[in-house]
């Protein structure tokens, strides 16, 4: 899709003068992105490692209050006006770009021998300015299980306040959604004609229509419409809601192409904490200190992925791979970097006999060049083929009915795939091979048992990670069996009647792959990431050796250093996952401001005063 869109986005003088693309107040606010009267410091109240979903949050949050100094470093660049992120259908050509870190697993013979491509943000915003935009907080049940795996204070009624601060519902307020917050949430403003006729064909089997995937009042099984990190169809991260909203204080510095290389420790292995961070400069490759002050934090904010290869380049992690790489353990916790969880994802695709796919209504008919009438309604309206994330309809569904959840999310697709592989289809679109008519479904094991691991290749702080065992790695199959029901069920749907007028013929798995064995081997071959990346380092209770946080996120063991990302999630939530990092960033600047002001009180107020205030 994105590479019809770029050309004409690139060239087309009458779309570049429309308002959307003028730049105007994004334009100056990124010149003010980098700071006021910090830039030259050398030390700040709070230094945060990692500009993405969770760190931009926490800038805006913890820079509120003029008294708190505040760093933030990202090692990507201020992409918020950049075509590809802003306009959802160029999306595309975001994966494998510039913008985007490339990680890929290990290969297993889990999935007989394949290594599996994973897309994370590298850029202000992190993921949240690469993803599908899709706005799922998973169910209350999902939260009661983090509770369960040691994370007090963690439960439905304490996090759904965060989700309702965070959130500009733009279909208004409710006991559930939230208005006036940094992150706009809609539902797409179009609907293509086979997203229709997945939604009756749902219908005709007897599915449960779902108004919204987010009202916990209900249960979160049925199929419908998902809703959207959108403003007036344009993508809002977390860079363009919650950093843009704090451009021009004083008291906090952006600084892009940071690559931080270590959190300096001082003290022993009983009595440790963090001094400073160390980053070199895509500039000039020049290695850079800041320093906490007194009382201060470092908060990393780098992903599930980057953020145990952060610890563990500094000395904290498992003592036995630290030491087989050469690195000094300072801190031993074995949980860093275990748990790793992500949504496997297969998909099933059909030929379509009439030219409604999306990917139709973005080019002209019978041709390779882009619409300029689905171009324009973007730019003047907001609305059209152009806002689509492509899989903004789908559903949740149990495919055993003893469990007690879904375990299965259907994400429709109005568009053929042009590989078995969701993540390899989305490539190619984007490096502008040929589109076809057609649509699919893409199935996701959403709250899988698999738990993959992060470990260091090496103490170069550049030399990317090992990502491992992260799919199909659990003894009980019950991933599979999810995938395997997840192609059937697809099947079903888009072999009802809603579908005649439409369906061709089936291109993935392909008509002769029927059998469960040979539905097995497709799935193994085909695996991909939904791009939901968690867990791997968790928040758990005090008793259990693999939890590397506590429930306030704090590290243990390490003073003045907590983590607040995805990472520190105890499970996957069902549904994809930057709502709850969003959430859990909003709750973390809470727990931070609140303990930074009842220091501020015990500073100013005698011993025995304190005693009476905190009793």
């Amino acid at each position: 899709m994105g590479s019809l869109l770029l050309p004409f986005f690139c060239c087309s003088g009458l779309v570049m003068s429309t308002p959307r693309f003028s730049g105007g107040s994004q334009q100056r606010s990124a010149a003010r992105l980098r700071g006021g009267a910090l830039m030259a410091a050398k030390e700040f109240d709070y230094v945060i490692l990692g500009g993405g979903a969770a760190g931009c949050v926490l800038a805006n949050r913890l820079s509120a209050n003029p008294a708190n100094r505040v760093l933030l470093l990202e090692a990507g660049a201020d992409a918020t006006r950049d075509i590809r992120v802003r306009v959802p259908a160029v999306a595309v050509k975001l994966f494998k770009s510039d913008l985007d870190w490339d990680y890929e697993t290990e290969s297993t013979t889990a999935l007989n021998q394949h290594k599996v491509y994973l897309c994370r943000g590298k850029a202000l915003g992190g993921s949240s300015s690469t993803n599908v935009m899709l706005y799922h907080r998973g169910s209350a049940a999902d939260y009661e299980h983090w509770v369960e795996a040691g994370a007090q204070g963690w439960g439905p009624q304490d996090v759904l306040p965060y989700f309702r601060k965070s959130e500009d519902n733009q279909e208004g307020e409710s006991q559930y959604h939230g208005v006036g917050g940094h992150l706009a949430v809609q539902e797409v403003p179009y609907q293509n004609p086979l997203s229709r006729a997945f939604l009756d064909a749902t219908g005709q089997l007897g599915h449960d229509a779902k108004a919204d995937f987010n009202d916990w009042s209900t249960s979160q099984e049925g199929f419908g419409r998902y809703k959207v990190t959108q403003r007036r169809g344009e993508r809002c991260s977390t860079a363009t809601g919650f950093l843009a909203d704090a451009n021009g204080r004083e008291n906090l510095v952006v600084r892009t192409g940071a690559r931080i290389t270590r959190i300096a420790l001082e003290g022993g292995e009983d009595d440790l904490s963090v001094s400073g961070v160390e980053y070199i400069t895509n500039e000039d490759g020049e290695a850079r200190t800041v320093q906490l002050a007194l009382g201060g934090e470092a908060i990393v904010c780098a992903g599930a992925v980057q953020t145990p290869q952060l610890l563990m380049l500094s000395g904290i992690g498992p003592r036995e791979h630290l030491e087989s790489v050469g690195i000094t353990v300072r801190k031993d916790l074995p949980g860093v970097g275990e748990g790793l969880q992500d949504h496997p994802a297969v998909l099933v695709s059909y030929e379509c006999k009439k030219k409604v796919s999306v990917t139709d209504k973005l080019q002209l008919f019978g041709s390779s060049k882009p619409n300029p009438a689905a171009l324009l309604e973007w730019a003047v309206k907001g609305t059209g083929p152009a806002t689509t994330t492509a899989c903004d309809h789908g559903g949740f569904y149990r495919t055993d009915p003893t469990l007690p959840q879904s375990d299965l999310q259907v994400r429709f697709i109005a568009a053929r795939a042009l590989s078995s592989s969701g993540m390899k289809t989305l490539v190619q679109m984007g490096s502008g091979e040929g589109l076809k008519s057609g649509f699919t479904a893409q199935l996701l094991a959403c709250r899988p048992r698999s738990q993959g691991r992060v470990q260091l290749q090496s103490a170069d702080p550049l030399a990317k990670p090992l990502l491992q065992d992260l799919y199909l790695s659990e003894p009980s199959d019950a991933d599979m069996a999810t995938l395997k029901e997840g192609i059937k069920l697809a099947r079903k749907i888009c072999s009802t009647a809603a579908f005649d007028e439409y369906r061709g013929e089936e291109v993935y798995p392909g008509s002769a792959v029927r059998s469960d064995e040979q539905i097995e081997q497709y799935i193994r071959d085909s695996i991909h990431s939904a791009n939901a990346l968690t867990s791997s380092c968790r928040m758990g209770a005090a008793d259990d050796p693999m939890a590397v946080l506590d429930s306030e996120l704090r590290v243990r063991g390490v003073r003045s250093l907590r983590v607040v990302d995805a990472s520190a999630m105890p499970k996957i939530i069902g549904g994809q996952t930057c709502a709850p990092t969003v959430m859990l960033a909003e709750k973390a600047a809470d727990m931070m401001l609140q303990e930074r002001a009842r220091a501020s009180v015990s500073q100013a107020m005698p011993a025995q005063e304190v005693a009476q205030a905190t009793a």
